[in-house]
């Protein structure tokens, strides 16, 4: 369970740096409240978007992503097996 914690906390952490906000209830607005805000235009955003090749760009962050989490699932199951053996081996001796 402490690499549950340590990836749910990683996930919060990034979700905050990347502008996204995860599970708040949006604050009522009432007509006077809207406002129109220009964005301002990304070109590069925009010709990858319109080449398709954002797709690619997303699935190479996902996978990406996918292999460290997986990785670092792999390394807790192994360092948790090394913690059991270990506390074995000083209650035989």
């Amino acid at each position: 369970m402490n690499m549950f914690r340590i990836l749910a906390l990683w996930c919060f952490v990034l979700c905050a740096t990347a502008g996204i906000q995860p599970l708040q209830a949006q604050p009522a607005q009432t007509e006077s409240s809207l406002t129109v805000v220009a964005e301002p235009e990304v070109e590069m955003a925009d010709t990858l978007r319109q080449d398709g090749k954002i797709y690619v760009v997303v699935v190479v962050l996902l996978t990406v992503l996918g292999g460290m989490i997986a990785y670092l699932v792999a390394l807790d199951r192994k360092v948790g097996r090394l913690e059991k053996q270990f506390k074995d081996e000083l209650v035989n001796h």
